[in-house]
């Protein structure tokens, strides 16, 4: 099987959060095949970086050269580089073999150390800046970069333009460090800016995130994808790995390298980029905790719409079902927007009653899950398909609007008892996949009580 290959010319991180072997590891999450050449030995944990041993610029010229001489490579990082003798061999080395690197400007750790010495600012933009195809920086680092103060989301398109202008194709400004509910990163391209906004994550402080966001930018663009999609795409990894963090030591969390992720595809805009990771996340919680007896013969689906949604191409949905596993739920298949048809029709149709109601999922008809519903505080709807008329272009769509117009109302739970080769079902509508999750949860705790 042939794999891309990317390589990261960075520095080792004993506690492994950060450095090359977070960049092997998002390499490996991406199915990229990584490469190393490493520049210094730190000594560090997840509270301070104890010491820093430089590897000689020839032992690195040595480590790039035996890697040219026998892998292409599809796309390369820069992570520590620590000084000028080392950013001059590197940038000497990329310009020799044809390689624009994706710039990480590492100089202080998330400890609050510093990774770099006084001549690194000065030789990193004048040797490597020109030849980036993309520079990945957080607000200090931007703003050393810039010489000037960032204290808010105007000063960071400032920053990206300054920056710009040193050369590299494009500009990536992490904005993590602003206040804010949001976390919005700017990707400048010297003609627009491109912003990237996901909730923050309260009480992480997530050592190793910038080393992984670029190594996954870089291994994203070794596989084929343009420089906005691989920034919207890594974004959102990092953001659930950060979600997911743990805390190895007695210092900060380190991200979650080995979770099962899945990775968006290209999104229109940043509200279905939300809508996408609402679901991601509650498709995830779903299958963790739903006992299989839930799941009808034909499999679930969960979906949920962008809020001026229309047509089934505004609706997310999963690309196959959730089925049975024994006795655990199994997610098959990836969250697409269109993936959808019935569950997204009622929705749809559901929508076109109350605006608010924009997610659903449907589970394995019972008449005990019925009886429960009115005693935990859920209202129902039914429809009865023999009722259809022959001209219905969608059963769902009909169904709904039949089950809401004759309740008077939109109910928590539309269900139908099925017909000749048509699996009964329960629907469970909501606002947001955490409010269906939420009346999921009341339905699920009720039969085990």
């Amino acid at each position: 099987m042939e794999k891309k290959v990317a390589l990261s010319i960075a520095g080792s991180d004993s506690s492994a959060g950060a450095g090359i072997q977070a960049d092997l590891k998002a390499f490996s999450y991406l199915g990229v095949h990584g490469t190393t050449v490493l520049t210094c030995v730190t000594a560090q944990n997840t509270r301070q970086v104890r010491s820093i041993y430089k590897i000689p610029p020839s032992v690195i010229e040595e480590q790039i050269e035996s890697l040219c001489d026998d892998v292409t490579i599809a796309a390369v990082k820069t992570g520590m580089l620590y000084d000028e003798d080392i950013i001059h061999v590197v940038a000497r080395q990329l310009k020799k073999h044809h390689l624009k690197p994706v710039v990480d400007p590492v100089i202080i750790a998330t400890s609050g150390d510093v990774l770099s010495n006084a001549s690194f600012l000065a030789s990193l933009k004048k040797e490597l800046l020109p030849s980036a195809c993309m520079v990945t920086a957080n607000i200090p680092e931007a703003s050393a970069l810039a010489s000037m103060k960032i204290s808010e989301l105007e000063d960071v398109e400032k920053a990206a333009k300054k920056i710009f202008e040193l050369g590299p194709a494009y500009v990536l400004v992490k904005g993590g460090h602003l206040r804010g509910e949001m976390v919005t990163d700017v990707l400048y391209d010297g003609t627009r800016f491109h912003r990237f906004s996901l909730p923050r994550i309260p009480q992480r402080k997530a050592h190793g995130s910038g080393c992984t966001l670029s190594a996954l930018i870089t291994g994203l663009q070794a596989k084929g994808e343009p420089p906005i999609t691989a920034v919207n795409k890594a974004k959102s990894i990092v953001w659930s790995m950060i979600n997911e963090g743990y805390t190895p030591g007695k210092g900060a969390d380190v991200i979650n390298h080995s979770m099962t992720i899945q990775i968006p595809p290209p999104m229109e805009n940043n509200e279905q980029f939300d809508v996408w990771l609402q679901l991601k996340n509650a498709v995830e919680t779903l299958v963790s905790f739903l006992p299989s007896q839930f799941i009808p013969e034909v499999g679930m689906n969960f979906v949920y719409a962008v809020p001026s949604a229309t047509t089934r191409n505004h609706v997310c949905g999963i690309e196959g079902r959730i089925t049975r596993y024994n006795t655990h739920a199994l997610l098959c298949g990836s969250l697409r927007f269109g993936a959808s048809k019935h569950v997204a029709s009622i929705v749809l149709a559901a929508m076109s009653f109350d605006k608010s109601i924009r997610s659903a999922l449907n589970i394995r008809y019972a008449e005990k899950t019925l009886q429960r519903c009115p005693k935990i505080g859920l209202r129902l709807a039914s429809f009865d398909r023999r009722d259809e008329p022959s001209t219905v272009s969608s059963t769902m769509e009909w169904g709904t609007k039949q089950a809401i117009t004759t309740a008077g109302y939109v109910p928590d739970i539309i269900c139908d008892t099925g017909a000749l080769g048509k699996e009964p079902m329960i629907r469970v509508l909501g606002k947001t996949p955490c409010d269906v999750l939420a009346k999921i949860k009341k339905i699920v705790n009720a039969s085990s009580s």
